[in-house]
């Protein structure tokens, strides 16, 4: 006992010693400052809320390539921790950490990679909502727009675009059921440029910004019909621009919710990498860049509650990548098309939804035209099986 309480000591010295070797903390605690809930609770009656969910999906995935077995493990296939709240009735904030991503310390918004969301909104009035901090890129589209943890295998056109970034949106609320958003923000993440146009450095701009129009309604007396519009523009060099035009049309009545996306992008330098990969390259060598691309998405989803504790979806997509406009290496044309079909079958053991056990079949398939064949490319097929659990964990 005594040498246990010794060894107790001890380590309360040392973290003692530890802690005070580094920064000052954020908060004087000699002055007892209060926490916003303390502030605002009760006796001032001013709402506050907070709460912490942690996203929680694992699965045992076999992986196949041409039908031939590549891969079966286990898999954490995403770990999330999101706090968000409200206080004053009119201020918000929202932060979500994810562990299934690398770190990058250095990037143009100085904020790790690991970090998803880190925002603030104001209600200024009931017509006008400002935002600021990291957060969604405003496009359209249900996919893209619908929480990620609810997807099981994501398009390709919204798998290589980036989700969330940095910088201020308003929000004008036209109606009740339909909101019109404007968005200005970084249009990158990394400062350092993985692009290589065989024109010597590239040329990055010194005011990397996107700006975004995003339009959502929803029609019918319970929303039954929803639409998610979006268009964007940016730069990616200096006289080099990306344009994006999104939709996404939602039926979601009874035990029924189907979709139809629409994705199209067009890069005058590809952003998303999928036509530069075609071209292949020695372990030591830099693919050649491609420039003016473009990419088009279609994904059609069918989900039916076949109980309340059962539901089942399929899903198909079909992309596209091209060249517009003959450049290096490049010629003009269409270099890769995809089709992708995918079945799950998904049960809920609780009420709240929250927990969620699933069985999800996809097939997946590539096609390369002649001219990205001259360049390495060739025809394969993905098949992949997941056995998961998901789980959304109410925290607080």
């Amino acid at each position: 006992m005594k040498t246990r309480n010794y060894l107790l000591a001890c380590l309360f010295a040392f973290g003692g010693h530890a802690l005070f070797a580094q920064e000052q903390a954020l908060v004087d605690t000699t002055q007892h400052a209060k926490s916003l809930y303390e502030m605002w609770k009760k006796e001032d009656a001013r709402p506050f809320t907070s709460h912490m969910h942690i996203q929680f999906c694992t699965s045992f995935t076999s992986n196949f390539n041409d039908f031939s077995v590549e891969e079966a493990t286990f898999k954490l296939n995403r770990l999330r921790m999101e706090i968000l709240g409200r206080f004053l009735g009119k201020f918000g904030y929202r932060f979500r950490y994810t562990y299934n991503k690398y770190t990058n310390p250095n990037t143009v918004d100085n904020l790790s990679t690991h970090i998803e969301l880190a925002n603030m909104d104001w209600d200024v009035s009931k017509f006008i909502t400002l935002k600021a901090g990291k957060q969604f890129f405003l496009l359209g589209g249900y996919e893209y727009y619908v929480t990620g943890i609810r997807v099981r295998q994501f398009s390709d056109f919204n798998n290589y675009t980036q989700s969330y970034l940095t910088g201020v949106s308003g929000t004008f609320h036209l109606t009740p059921t339909q909101d019109l958003s404007l968005q200005v923000a970084n249009n990158r993440v990394e400062t350092e440029s993985q692009i290589n146009t065989g024109e010597g450095q590239a040329s990055v701009p010194k005011v990397p910004l996107m700006g975004t129009l995003n339009w959502t309604g929803r029609f019918l007396d319970d929303g039954a019909l929803q639409f998610y519009y979006g268009a964007a523009a940016g730069q990616i060099l200096r006289n080099r621009n990306i344009y994006y035009l999104t939709f996404g049309n939602v039926w979601e009545r009874g035990p029924v919710l189907a979709y139809v996306d629409c994705m199209y992008s067009r890069e005058e330098v590809d952003s998303k990498g999928l036509i530069t990969a075609v071209h292949a390259v020695g372990e030591d060598e830099k693919p050649m860049t491609a420039q003016y691309v473009q990419y088009l998405s279609w994904i059609g989803n069918l989900d039916y509650r076949l109980h309340p504790k059962w539901n089942m979806f399929v899903k198909g997509v079909y992309e596209w990548g091209g060249v517009y406009k003959t450049n290096r290496i490049y010629e003009r044309g269409i270099y890769r098309k995809s089709w992708n079909a995918q079945l799950c079958l998904e049960y809920y053991p609780l009420k709240r939804n929250d927990l969620q056990l699933f069985l999800h079949l996809s097939y997946k398939k590539y096609h390369f035209a002649e001219r990205a064949k001259a360049l390495g490319g060739a025809d394969f097929s993905e098949q992949q099986i997941m056995l998961g659990l998901l789980y959304t964990i109410p925290v607080f």
